[in-house]
Protein backbone atom coordinates (compact mmCIF):
# COMPACT_ATOMS: atom_id res chain seq x y z
CA UNK A 1 0.00 0.00 0.00
CA UNK A 2 1.08 3.53 0.82
CA UNK A 3 4.12 2.30 2.79
CA UNK A 4 5.42 -0.15 0.20
CA UNK A 5 4.82 2.14 -2.80
CA UNK A 6 4.38 1.19 -6.48
CA UNK A 7 6.32 -2.05 -7.16
CA UNK A 8 7.88 -1.74 -3.71
CA UNK A 9 9.62 1.54 -4.63
CA UNK A 10 9.34 3.20 -1.19
CA UNK A 11 10.60 0.16 0.70
CA UNK A 12 13.51 -0.21 -1.76
CA UNK A 13 14.42 3.46 -1.27
CA UNK A 14 14.43 3.14 2.53
CA UNK A 15 16.57 -0.02 2.31
CA UNK A 16 19.07 1.68 -0.02
CA UNK A 17 19.40 4.77 2.18
CA UNK A 18 19.61 2.98 5.53
CA UNK A 19 21.35 -0.30 4.72
CA UNK A 20 18.58 -2.13 6.59
CA UNK A 21 16.49 -4.98 5.23
CA UNK A 22 12.70 -4.73 5.47
CA UNK A 23 10.61 -7.89 5.26
CA UNK A 24 7.05 -6.96 4.26
CA UNK A 25 5.62 -10.48 4.46
CA UNK A 26 2.40 -10.55 6.49
CA UNK A 27 0.89 -7.74 8.54
CA UNK A 28 4.02 -6.95 10.56
CA UNK A 29 7.13 -5.48 8.93
CA UNK A 30 10.43 -6.92 10.16
CA UNK A 31 13.49 -4.67 9.94
CA UNK A 32 16.99 -6.14 10.28
CA UNK A 33 20.50 -4.75 9.80
CA UNK A 34 22.94 -2.34 11.49
CA UNK A 35 21.39 -0.70 14.61
CA UNK A 36 21.61 2.84 13.19
CA UNK A 37 20.11 1.74 9.88
CA UNK A 38 17.29 -0.18 11.59
CA UNK A 39 16.46 2.88 13.69
CA UNK A 40 16.35 5.15 10.62
CA UNK A 41 14.29 2.65 8.63
CA UNK A 42 11.81 2.25 11.49
CA UNK A 43 11.38 6.04 11.74
CA UNK A 44 10.85 6.28 7.96
CA UNK A 45 8.22 3.50 7.95
CA UNK A 46 6.37 5.12 10.88
CA UNK A 47 6.41 8.45 9.04
CA UNK A 48 4.95 6.79 5.93
CA UNK A 49 2.17 5.20 7.99
CA UNK A 50 1.29 8.46 9.75
CA UNK A 51 1.70 10.94 6.89
CA UNK A 52 1.81 8.99 3.64
CA UNK A 53 5.31 10.30 2.90
CA UNK A 54 8.71 10.48 4.58
CA UNK A 55 11.59 12.93 4.50
CA UNK A 56 13.91 10.23 3.17
CA UNK A 57 12.10 10.28 -0.20
CA UNK A 58 13.54 13.71 -1.01
CA UNK A 59 17.09 15.04 -1.11
CA UNK A 60 16.09 18.55 0.04
CA UNK A 61 12.95 17.71 2.01
CA UNK A 62 10.48 20.47 2.80
CA UNK A 63 7.11 20.40 4.53
CA UNK A 64 4.73 23.34 4.37
CA UNK A 65 1.04 24.11 4.23
CA UNK A 66 -1.59 26.40 2.70
CA UNK A 67 -4.53 27.63 4.80
CA UNK A 68 -7.65 26.74 2.79
CA UNK A 69 -11.36 27.27 3.42
CA UNK A 70 -13.23 23.94 2.98
CA UNK A 71 -15.30 25.42 0.13
CA UNK A 72 -12.12 25.17 -1.99
CA UNK A 73 -11.43 21.49 -1.28
CA UNK A 74 -13.50 20.33 -4.31
CA UNK A 75 -11.54 22.74 -6.56
CA UNK A 76 -8.18 21.41 -5.32
CA UNK A 77 -9.28 17.77 -5.57
CA UNK A 78 -11.11 18.08 -8.92
CA UNK A 79 -13.65 15.72 -10.45
CA UNK A 80 -12.56 12.17 -9.66
CA UNK A 81 -9.36 13.55 -8.08
CA UNK A 82 -7.97 14.76 -11.42
CA UNK A 83 -6.62 18.10 -10.11
CA UNK A 84 -4.90 16.79 -6.98
CA UNK A 85 -3.35 13.94 -9.01
CA UNK A 86 -1.88 16.45 -11.48
CA UNK A 87 -0.38 18.49 -8.63
CA UNK A 88 1.15 15.33 -7.15
CA UNK A 89 2.37 13.81 -10.41
CA UNK A 90 3.54 16.94 -12.25
CA UNK A 91 5.34 18.47 -9.26
CA UNK A 92 6.34 15.32 -7.36
CA UNK A 93 4.81 16.41 -4.07
CA UNK A 94 2.58 14.87 -1.45
CA UNK A 95 -0.69 16.75 -0.88
CA UNK A 96 -2.74 15.96 2.21
CA UNK A 97 -6.20 17.50 2.53
CA UNK A 98 -7.71 17.31 6.02
CA UNK A 99 -11.21 16.12 6.77
CA UNK A 100 -13.33 19.14 7.65
CA UNK A 101 -16.36 18.65 9.92
CA UNK A 102 -19.74 18.61 8.18
CA UNK A 103 -20.67 22.00 9.64
CA UNK A 104 -17.33 23.77 10.15
CA UNK A 105 -17.24 27.14 11.93
CA UNK A 106 -17.89 29.94 9.44
CA UNK A 107 -14.67 31.29 8.00
CA UNK A 108 -12.43 28.60 9.53
CA UNK A 109 -9.54 27.53 7.31
CA UNK A 110 -7.73 24.20 7.43
CA UNK A 111 -4.13 23.27 6.66
CA UNK A 112 -3.53 21.53 3.34
CA UNK A 113 -0.12 19.94 3.94
CA UNK A 114 2.51 19.77 1.19
CA UNK A 115 5.70 17.73 1.29
CA UNK A 116 8.51 17.22 -1.19
CA UNK A 117 11.59 19.06 -2.38
CA UNK A 118 11.85 22.73 -1.41
CA UNK A 119 11.25 23.91 -4.99
CA UNK A 120 8.32 21.54 -5.61
CA UNK A 121 6.57 22.51 -2.37
CA UNK A 122 6.84 26.22 -3.18
CA UNK A 123 5.47 25.56 -6.68
CA UNK A 124 2.58 23.53 -5.22
CA UNK A 125 1.75 26.41 -2.87
CA UNK A 126 1.61 28.74 -5.88
CA UNK A 127 -0.67 26.31 -7.74
CA UNK A 128 -3.12 25.99 -4.83
CA UNK A 129 -3.17 29.74 -4.15
CA UNK A 130 -3.85 30.42 -7.82
CA UNK A 131 -6.65 27.83 -7.91
CA UNK A 132 -8.26 29.60 -4.94
CA UNK A 133 -7.91 32.97 -6.68
CA UNK A 134 -8.65 32.07 -10.32
CA UNK A 135 -9.94 28.43 -10.22
CA UNK A 136 -7.22 27.13 -12.56
CA UNK A 137 -3.45 26.90 -13.09
CA UNK A 138 -1.40 25.78 -16.13
CA UNK A 139 -0.18 22.72 -14.18
CA UNK A 140 -3.74 21.50 -13.52
CA UNK A 141 -5.85 23.08 -16.29
CA UNK A 142 -3.70 23.27 -19.41
CA UNK A 143 -4.97 25.73 -22.04
CA UNK A 144 -7.45 27.42 -19.72
CA UNK A 145 -7.73 31.16 -19.16
CA UNK A 146 -9.92 33.33 -16.96
CA UNK A 147 -11.64 36.69 -17.00
CA UNK A 148 -12.90 38.64 -14.01
CA UNK A 149 -16.12 40.65 -14.03
CA UNK A 150 -17.02 43.18 -11.36
CA UNK A 151 -20.63 42.45 -10.39
CA UNK A 152 -22.52 44.04 -7.50
CA UNK A 153 -24.04 41.47 -5.17
CA UNK A 154 -27.59 42.67 -5.89
CA UNK A 155 -27.05 41.76 -9.57
CA UNK A 156 -26.00 38.13 -8.93
CA UNK A 157 -29.61 36.99 -9.37
CA UNK A 158 -29.58 38.30 -12.95
CA UNK A 159 -26.58 36.17 -13.96
CA UNK A 160 -27.85 33.13 -12.04
CA UNK A 161 -31.47 33.32 -13.21
CA UNK A 162 -34.51 31.52 -11.90
CA UNK A 163 -33.38 28.30 -10.18
CA UNK A 164 -29.94 28.79 -11.77
CA UNK A 165 -31.22 28.63 -15.37
CA UNK A 166 -29.22 31.62 -16.68
CA UNK A 167 -26.00 30.40 -15.08
CA UNK A 168 -26.42 26.94 -16.57
CA UNK A 169 -27.18 28.45 -19.98
CA UNK A 170 -23.95 30.49 -19.91
CA UNK A 171 -21.85 27.51 -18.79
CA UNK A 172 -23.38 25.09 -21.31
CA UNK A 173 -23.44 27.50 -24.24
CA UNK A 174 -19.89 28.86 -23.89
CA UNK A 175 -18.33 25.73 -22.29
CA UNK A 176 -17.05 27.71 -19.30
CA UNK A 177 -17.23 27.54 -15.51
CA UNK A 178 -18.73 30.57 -13.79
CA UNK A 179 -17.47 31.16 -10.27
CA UNK A 180 -19.69 33.55 -8.34
CA UNK A 181 -18.14 34.81 -5.10
CA UNK A 182 -19.45 33.78 -1.73
CA UNK A 183 -18.70 35.12 1.71
CA UNK A 184 -15.38 33.31 2.11
CA UNK A 185 -14.18 33.48 -1.50
CA UNK A 186 -10.62 34.74 -1.95
CA UNK A 187 -11.63 36.56 -5.14
CA UNK A 188 -14.73 38.73 -4.74
CA UNK A 189 -15.20 39.16 -8.50
CA UNK A 190 -17.10 36.82 -10.80
CA UNK A 191 -14.44 34.60 -12.41
CA UNK A 192 -15.14 32.93 -15.77
CA UNK A 193 -12.84 29.99 -16.58
CA UNK A 194 -12.41 27.91 -19.72
CA UNK A 195 -10.83 27.98 -23.15
CA UNK A 196 -10.08 31.49 -24.51
CA UNK A 197 -12.85 31.73 -27.14
CA UNK A 198 -15.62 30.66 -24.77
CA UNK A 199 -14.38 32.81 -21.89
CA UNK A 200 -14.23 35.92 -24.07
CA UNK A 201 -17.78 35.43 -25.36
CA UNK A 202 -19.15 34.55 -21.93
CA UNK A 203 -17.64 37.71 -20.44
CA UNK A 204 -19.33 39.88 -23.07
CA UNK A 205 -22.64 38.11 -22.39
CA UNK A 206 -22.34 38.56 -18.59
CA UNK A 207 -21.42 42.23 -18.94
CA UNK A 208 -24.50 42.71 -21.12
CA UNK A 209 -26.70 41.01 -18.50
CA UNK A 210 -25.29 43.28 -15.79
CA UNK A 211 -25.74 46.40 -17.95
CA UNK A 212 -29.35 45.44 -18.64
CA UNK A 213 -29.93 44.90 -14.92
CA UNK A 214 -28.47 48.30 -14.08
CA UNK A 215 -30.62 50.04 -16.71
CA UNK A 216 -33.92 48.28 -16.06
CA UNK A 217 -36.99 50.52 -15.82
CA UNK A 218 -37.87 51.35 -12.23
CA UNK A 219 -41.16 52.31 -10.71
CA UNK A 220 -44.78 51.20 -10.88
CA UNK A 221 -45.43 48.38 -13.30
CA UNK A 222 -41.76 47.67 -13.91
CA UNK A 223 -40.41 44.26 -13.07
CA UNK A 224 -37.49 44.33 -10.68
CA UNK A 225 -36.14 40.93 -11.60
CA UNK A 226 -34.53 39.29 -14.59
CA UNK A 227 -36.76 37.55 -17.08
CA UNK A 228 -36.51 33.77 -17.15
CA UNK A 229 -35.99 33.05 -20.84
CA UNK A 230 -34.22 29.69 -20.54
CA UNK A 231 -36.66 27.79 -18.37
CA UNK A 232 -35.59 25.25 -15.78
CA UNK A 233 -32.43 23.63 -17.11
CA UNK A 234 -31.64 21.56 -14.05
CA UNK A 235 -31.79 21.31 -10.30
CA UNK A 236 -30.95 24.23 -8.07
CA UNK A 237 -27.60 23.92 -6.31
CA UNK A 238 -27.51 24.65 -2.54
CA UNK A 239 -25.13 27.61 -2.79
CA UNK A 240 -27.44 29.40 -5.26
CA UNK A 241 -30.19 29.79 -2.65
CA UNK A 242 -28.68 32.99 -1.24
CA UNK A 243 -28.79 34.72 -4.61
CA UNK A 244 -31.73 33.49 -6.67
CA UNK A 245 -35.02 35.33 -6.72
CA UNK A 246 -38.42 33.87 -6.04
CA UNK A 247 -41.67 34.79 -7.72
Amino acid sequence: GIVIGPKGSKIKLIQEKTGARIDTTGDVFTITGPPAGVSMAEAAVKELVEKGYCAMEYDDFSENFVAVHPSYFPEIIGKGGVVIRKIKDELGVSVKIPEAPKNPPAGKKYKVTLAGSVQAVEKAKDVINEIMMYYHHPVTHEGYVHEEVEVAQWAYSFIIGKAGSELRHIQNNYKVKMNIPREHSVNQKVVIVGEPYGVERAKVYVEKLVWNAEHMPRGRGATDQAEDVWGDEGEIEPWMKDYIYKR
